[in-house]
């Protein structure tokens, strides 16, 4: 019989198995698996996801089109997503609302930007300087544009 370093002789040989260089190597660590998958941005990717559910489809659109005043447009907003954003007004005007959806847009950002880490948290942080989203705004048309 051979005597093999792995098996019951203590030589030099056995103390280097398993070691580069001297280092030991570490642990091989599965990626992708259900435990680990998304666990990082996957709170943040579902928001989002929840928020596109949110958006005004073409018959929301076509509905606010078909509009006479601004209260109708109020009436068909409550049956969207946008339902409580004018809900404590009284009198509408376009300044309302523009100011209600500018307000509904920043808390939902800030939530996001809340439960974000980096280097998502870092980009919205960026995302909120002006000169900054004017650029990012400038990116866009330029890639929509072609």
């Amino acid at each position: 019989l051979r005597s093999s370093p792995h098996c019951g002789t203590k030589g030099a040989e056995q103390e280097t198995v398993g070691t580069m260089s001297g280092q030991p190597i570490p642990p091989i660590v599965p990626t992708g698996g259900m435990a680990t998958f998304n666990m990082h941005h996957g709170f943040t990717e579902a928001l989002v996801r929840g928020m596109r559910s949110g958006f005004l489809g073409d018959s929301d659109y076509h509905h606010l089109t078909q509009c006479e005043t601004l209260d109708d447009v109020k009436m068909n907003l409550q049956e969207t997503d946008y339902d409580q954003f004018l809900a404590d007004s009284t009198a509408v005007t376009p300044a309302i609302i523009q100011g209600a959806a500018t307000r509904k847009m920043v808390t939902e950002f800030q939530y996001m930007r809340a439960h974000s880490v980096e280097p998502v948290s870092k980009f919205m942080d960026f995302i909120t300087i002006e000169y900054m989203i004017e650029n990012v705004m400038l990116l866009l048309k330029g890639t929509l544009s072609g």
